[in-house]
């Protein structure tokens, strides 16, 4: 569109021009005529030959000479800024080559053109092609220039990296080893590439940048994910070359066979630069770690919808280690917003395995409150008691959900929740056994309200030994609290001890084995 609209208005012009010279006399009692242009135009001598085509070379050298100017200097800016491999786009893209290479064909020709000029041989459609070319190269210029500046762009140049990986990444491939090989390297080169883009943003503190380079690595490993029952075995042998890139060189000969039988290495090379940035981010722009658990959750669930057990396993395992570098930072604030996203893929596997009666799906939401009961454990011993709390209420939610989608796993979901809590020595650790308190309450009144008073006693026998004073004011707190929703912002939204009023009706039952009197905690 810009070059259409530079050339209707040139041309314009031009017309404005001959229509002027038409109506207006050439000399005196001589009309002016078409035939009088049309020689000007087509039939020069060869002074004027000369002059047009040695003013066209100048100009058409000062256009290449900007057009590679310009060009080099933005693309080198760029390779500084996201990644080396921006240079290797550049030149590859077709509309880029063409540009360039007509910019130089056309100061070619006009050389030539030039350099043929004589007085036993004028090539008038010589010098009239000049004039064409040149007006196309000068047409070009900005338009060219508004074409670089968009394929720079940080979004054109992830997606395009991401198009790269993608096609590397999925059917359809052929079997034999050499092709395999260079497809794998491919695809692992543009995650490398990906991941570099976002560390580079990540250090620049440009959180859209990273933000892009992330979803793309997601975008890349879902897409795959979703189609590599089709590629062939070879596929998926580690090579040699890719054996000693940073991501594999580390891991033992047992660990990379491992890989190769689950078929998981484009995940655990995905989900290893997620480690890595995840790590840089919780020095620069912790809102990057959020995004990574997300990513890391979509999947892990990508990856329970189509049965690939072994790839949701590596999801859970680097979402543990989230987990640790946060609890190894004492990061409250992250590790509060990992468990939600973690929380929330042990919810999806409950779900996703009720409806689809898969038992072994269901086993992982079980590890996964496995792990958070440890997670919670070793929180309570370096005082981020806070973050316990929030486990115990993740882990009750989970035995919730169990409970709702009638889970086989249920009971031991509910076995891991009545052992989070922990004897309390301090009084930050008292403050947080309450809050697990809470969360085992609110679970009680679930099942209460549904008519399951065999689950709520497993609850009760668990608080026998609770002091009566600490359950009336538990009980006091629950009962007065009226806001679903948090007074600040936070990823989910809603106050963690909130029961509906139809659990409120629940809490004397529940607490009526502890009290002589089950009346109410006002009365206490």
């Amino acid at each position: 569109m810009p070059l259409l609209a530079v050339l209707g208005l040139a041309l314009a012009l031009f017309v404005l021009a001959l229509l002027l010279d038409l109506w207006t006399p050439l000399s005196p009692g001589r009309p002016p005529s078409l035939q009088v242009l049309a020689d000007g135009l087509l039939r020069q001598n060869l002074d004027q030959a000369r002059n047009t085509l040695g003013g066209l070379g100048e100009v058409m050298a000062a256009v290449l000479g900007l057009a590679l100017t310009v060009s080099s200097i933005i693309v080198q800016l760029a390779a500084t800024r996201f990644t080396p491999h921006v240079t290797t786009l550049f030149f590859r893209d077709r509309t880029n080559v063409a540009v360039l290479g007509f910019f130089v064909t056309a100061s070619v020709f006009v050389l030539w053109v030039n350099f043929s000029l004589g007085e036993a041989y004028l090539s008038h459609w010589g010098i009239l092609l000049s004039m064409a070319v040149m007006t196309i190269s000068l047409l070009l210029l900005f338009p060219y220039f508004a074409y670089v500046f968009d394929f720079l762009d940080p979004g054109t140049i992830i997606g395009r990296i991401m198009r790269d990986g993608v096609r590397a990444a999925v059917p359809p491939c052929p079997g034999d080893p050499a092709s395999c090989a260079a497809r794998r390297a491919q695809a692992a080169r543009s995650i490398d590439h990906l991941a570099n883009i976002g560390l580079n943003a990540l250090q620049q503190k440009d959180k859209d940048i990273a933000s892009a380079a992330i979803d793309a690595l997601e975008h890349l490993a879902i897409t795959y994910g979703d189609r590599k029952g089709a590629l062939p075995t070879g596929y998926f042998t580690i090579g040699p070359l890719l054996r000693q890139t940073p991501d594999f060189i580390s891991l033992s000969d047992e660990s990379i066979q491992e890989l190769e039988g689950r078929k998981t290495f484009l995940e655990w090379k995905v989900l290893r630069q997620y480690q890595m940035l995840f790590g840089e981010a919780l020095s620069q722009i912790k809102d990057t770690c959020y995004l990574v658990a997300i990513d890391t959750r979509r999947i892990g669930e990508a990856a329970a919808r189509r049965g690939d057990l072994d790839a949701l396993d590596l999801s859970i395992k680097f979402f543990n280690t989230y987990l640790r570098a946060t609890i190894n930072a004492s990061d409250v604030r992250t590790a509060y917003n990992i468990l939600h996203q973690y929380r929330q893929l042990a919810e999806f596997a409950l779900v996703f395995a009720a409806e689809r009666g898969d038992d072994t799906l269901a086993e992982r939401a079980r590890q996964v409150a496995g792990f958070l009961r440890y997670y919670g454990s070793l929180c309570y011993q370096r005082g981020l008691s806070f973050v316990t709390e929030v486990i115990a209420h993740d882990v009750g939610q989970l035995c919730e959900t169990a409970f709702r989608v009638e889970s086989p796993v249920h009971d031991a979901l509910l076995a891991i929740f009545l052992t989070v809590d922990e004897s309390p020595e301090t009084e930050e650790q008292e403050t947080t056994l309450r809050g697990v308190r809470r969360a085992q309450v609110k679970l009680a009144t679930t099942y209460l309200l549904h008519r399951r008073p065999d689950l709520a006693r497993k609850i009760q026998a668990d608080m026998a030994d609770e002091p009566t004073a600490r359950l009336r004011s538990i009980w006091r707190e629950l009962a007065e609290l009226e806001d679903r929703e948090f007074w600040e912002v936070n990823d989910r939204g809603t106050n963690f001890d909130y029961l509906t009023p139809r659990q409120k009706a629940q809490l004397p039952a529940f607490f009526a084995p502890f009290f002589d009197e089950a009346a109410n905690p006002a009365g206490a």
